[in-house]
This record gives structure tokens, sequence and C-alpha cells, in this order.
């Protein structure tokens, strides 16, 4: 085994010599090219997805998993995700080689000072991303970076000309441990690596995932014929080899906290004051037991439904077994309109079907949490605890459950100041640090209003998500994604480093994206919606249009019916 991966090891070191010096228009165009390989791929690519995910853990394949909203959810979050990054990471590069630096949606500008350490900000729009019609598709959502001020706007243009020249030829190779649950990440991290930060990539598919390597080599062809990429699959051992090959100068890691203990730390005690085994320079995205914090007010009956409508879903999306499924849900226990909400939530919940035990592990999770014997036809039915106290029964919250559970925590509170403080208290007690979403109703004061504005400040997470589920800010792919600033080997939170920041910004901090509190229309994202799998499959071939060259207006007017439809 180690020789072959060695001699790949090699041959990547090579590739990423020669990246780390080739002109950034050639760099653009491999980043077209991998685009258009990834659009040819799209079917089976998504083919292979449900495949996995409509086999129980246990190894047996259901004749019912294939469900409208598996398919959705599968073009959603593989090729879809993954040409909507290769074509933002294309438009960036291109516009380094023309003018040293992207161009943003809005240019940055200088934030009062806040946040958690009082320093100020310089913010910078990422919303609409030029040619890809975000404008009409994502109506009212806007999304802003937030980077640390090095001195002014001008001072930060020049750090971020810096970045964008030196960060990509960094050189080196990465050993890229991919994850289990989504099928995009994998292909996501080594995009990141390659075109973000100059690494070719030795990319270790999870077990789970062998059977989309045949796939994935072909989405990614323009990458391996590059040099820039192989891909390989195994399980511990390929990890221990991986990890330990002399070319191999960067390990990354999706997954969980004892998968990265376990590579940094071996059996040590981090607590102990042990030493790491591992040797190489390590980032990660590690996950987050998610919170939702419900802002009390007045809503109207309408905000309220699709507001109930969009947690429900954050919750149910690729059963539950996701880094930042909704898993406890934060509201004012004196709110006027808690019983209403909560019952809307469990209603849609409670109306969808139950879906199949898929991920490694979930049946015992599942069991462990809710205390209940799994049903003998290998679903996991949703679960959803209300009136939780985390002093009585904490185990619903000491970990992220990879299972379709998510609680509610009520907290006591006297008004929009107070829930504020001990919202942002009650966080703070929770693993991990990658995303959390709040709503905000429109009925607030400008005093309440601005103290509701002062916890999504400070919040510590790298993303907060207003009036929507933060998953959104991750499958927008400019919206850099990674842990609240700060994590360590001892303690990494939820994760070091970042993904997802194609237009190469420099001193990243965090990110707010904000959507509007109702919609008119239902998102095709919502898992049951009717047609999902028709809108899903029309983006995509949208932007695989804009990935050939062509405008892509044909495709996105042949969505009108299905979206005006449901």
């Amino acid at each position: 085994m180690a020789d072959p991966l060695h001699a790949a090891c090699a041959t990547l070191a090579r590739g990423a010599a020669a990246f780390a010096v080739s002109p950034v228009a050639s760099r653009a165009q491999l980043a077209g090219d991998t685009a258009r390989a990834v659009a040819a791929a799209a079917g089976a690519w998504v083919d292979a997805a449900v495949a996995i995910k409509s086999r129980h853990e246990s190894g047996v394949r259901s004749a019912n998993a294939a469900t409208a909203a598996l398919v959705a959810e599968e073009t959603a979050t593989g090729p879809m995700g993954t040409l909507r990054l290769l074509l933002i990471t294309a438009r960036a590069l291109n516009e380094v080689a023309q003018r040293g630096v992207p161009r943003p949606a809005v240019m940055p500008r200088l934030l009062p000072a806040a946040g958690p350490e009082g320093a100020g900000f310089v913010s910078v729009g990422l919303l609409p991303e030029p040619g890809l019609y975000d404008a009409a598709i994502m109506r009212g959502v806007t999304a802003v970076t937030r980077c640390v001020n090095p001195g002014g706007v001008e001072a930060f243009m020049r750090s971020w000309r810096e970045e964008a020249g030196e960060r990509p030829r960094a050189g080196g190779v990465a050993f890229v441990l991919g994850a289990g649950n989504v099928t995009g990440l994998a292909a996501a991290d080594c995009i990141s690596q390659i075109f973000e930060y100059g690494r070719a990539v030795l990319l270790k598919l999870h077990p789970l995932h062998a059977a989309l390597q045949p796939v994935l080599r072909e989405a990614l062809r323009p990458l391996l014929e590059a040099g820039l990429l192989e891909i390989v699959s195994g399980g511990v051992e390929m990890a221990r080899a991986g990890v330990g090959a002399p070319a191999v100068t960067h390990v990354h890691l999706t997954g969980g906290r004892s998968a990265f203990d376990a590579l940094v730390w071996g059996g040590g005690d981090a607590a102990a004051g042990a030493t790491p085994v591992l040797d190489k320079p390590i980032t990660c995205e590690l996950g987050n037991v998610t919170p939702w914090i419900i802002v009390p007010g007045r809503y109207t009956p309408r905000q309220l439904r699709f507001q109930a409508d969009t947690v429900a879903a954050s919750i149910a999306n690729n059963t539950s077994f996701n880094c930042i499924a909704t898993k406890c849900l934060v509201t004012c226990r004196s709110w006027s309109h808690r019983e209403e909400f909560l019952g809307l939530v469990a209603a849609r919940l409670s109306g969808l079907p139950a879906r199949l035990a898929w991920y490694p592990g979930s049946t015992a999770a599942w069991q462990a949490a809710s205390g209940r014997t799994a049903p003998g036809d290998g679903t996991l039915p949703w679960v959803f605890r209300t009136g939780v106290d985390r002093s009585r029964e904490p185990h619903w919250l000491e970990r992220e459950w990879f299972a379709p559970i998510a609680v509610e925590t009520p907290l006591e509170a006297d008004g929009i100041d107070a829930f504020c403080g001990a919202a942002r208290t009650f966080t703070r007690g929770l693993p991990g640090t990658l995303a959390a979403s709040v709503t905000v109703p429109e009925s607030l004061t400008a005093q309440e209003r601005q103290r509701v504005e002062q916890l999504v400040d400070h919040l510590a997470y790298g993303v907060v998500a207003v009036n929507s589920w933060s998953a959104f800010a991750y499958a927008l792919g400019n919206v850099p994604w990674g842990g609240y600033p700060g994590g360590t080997l001892a303690d990494p939170g939820s994760g070091i480093g970042r993904v997802h920041d194609p237009l190469l910004l420099p001193l990243v901090h965090t990110s707010v994206l904000r959507a509007p509190l109702q919609s008119r229309l239902t998102p095709p994202w919502f898992p049951w919606h009717s047609r999902g799998p028709r809108l899903a499959r029309g983006v995509l071939a949208m932007y695989a249009a804009r990935a050939r060259g062509s405008s892509g207006l044909w495709e996105l007017a042949s969505m009108l019916p299905a979206v005006l439809g449901e």
C-alpha cells in the first residue's frame, strides 16, 4: 500500500511545484475546465450519492429510500454546490490576473468598533455573485464577511492584494480526509486546498463513499491530469499511511472531534500535557451543536409559519446527518407565540416520513439520545423534544447527535435585553463554534433592534445567519467557512482554518448571512417541496450553461413553472 501511495505523493509534489509558478490565468482556466467536467458527471454523481443513502448502515439496501427529497438534496449538495464553487473560483482568479484582487459584490467598508474583542472590522459584501442570477434566485439575501481592520480600507486592500498573490502559491501536498455525510464536502475541500492554498491533494474518501471514487475521478479529471489530485479510499490504515507519507506537508480533516484527537494526539490526553503525535500542520472542520435562537416578539401568522418551516427543514435535511443541522432551538419561556411556534415545528416534522438510518452508528446514537428502541424497518423517526433543561438533562446538548434529533430549551427572560444576554451565555456553553441562526421579528423598537444586532455581533460562531439556516452560507460557496477564530490543537472548537474562500480574503474573522423573515415561495430545499428535484436540476443546468460560456437564461426561465406552481 505504502509504495504506490508514496509514488502518488511524489507526483503531487511535482504538480504543486509547477502550479505554484503557473500564471493566474491558467489556474482560472483549470477551474473552468473542472467546472465543465463536474457538469458532465453530475448525473452519475447524483445516482451514486442516492445509492449510498439508500442503503441501511447494516449494508441492506432499501427499495423505498430514493425519495424526491433525497434526489433534490444530493443534486444540490453534490454537483450543484461544487459547480458553483468552481465558477466563483474561476471568476475570482481571472480578476486577480486582471486587477490583483477579485471584485466583491459590495466594496470593503469600515464598520464601527464592535465584536467580542472591541475591535473594528472591515466588511466585504459577497452577494450577489456576478453572472449566477443570485438576485433572482436569492431575492433579499445578503452575506458579508467581517475581516480584522489592519488600519483602514486602503491598508485592507493592500493586505488583500498580497493575500491573493501569495497564498495560492504556497505549494506542498495536503492529505484530505473526506467526510462521509455529504458527497460534495470532499470535493469542495480539494478545490479549496488547490486553488485557495496552492496545495496538491491526496484525497482519502470516507469508507462510506468508496463507490463514489470513479465518479469523482471523472468529475475532477482536469485536476488529476494536472498532477494536483489523487483519490484513494480506505480506513484507518490508509489514513495512517497518508498522514505519514513524507511528501505530505499538510493535513485537512472534515469530521468529528474523536477523529481529530486520534490524528493529533493518538491515545494521549491534551489536557494532561500530552505531546501531539502529528508533526504536520492541520486544518479542520469539526461540527457543532447548532443553535437556532428565536428572538421573542410579535410575528404575523405567515412569518411564524415560514420560520417554523425553515427550522423544521434544517432539522430534516439529509436525515439530520449534518454538522450544522439545527440541534437546539432557543426560545424565551414567556414569549406569547412559543407554544404555537413549537407546535408548527413539531407538526411539520411529524408529517415527514421517517428516513433510513444510512449513516454508520446513527441507530445507536438515536437510541442513546432518545432512550427508545429504533423501529425494525431500519428508519429513524424524528425526535423533537421541547422544554429541555440543560442542568437536568445534559445529555441532549453535551455532544452533536448525528441522528434525526433536536430539542428546544426555553430561557427565563423578562425582555429583549435580558433574553439576548441569556441567549449569548447559553450558546457559549454549547459544544462547537461553527454556525448559529437567529430569527428576528420586525416588531422591535429601535433600541431592541440595536440590542439584537449586538447579539448577532457577539455570538462566537464562524457564521451567524439571520432568519435563515446557516447551511445556506456554506452552499453559497464564497462565504469563508470554519469555526470561530482561536481554535488550537488542545481546544479546536469547531475547527482550525477555513475553506470556501475563493475570493482569497485576508484577515477573515466571521461572516453574517441575512434573509427575509418570510418568502412567498416555498424554498426548493424544503424536503416537502413537490418540485425540489426539478428545481435543483434546473439550477445545476443553469450553472452548467454558465460553465460552457452560455448565458444560462434559458435554463433559468425553464424553472419558472416549477417555482410558481408550488
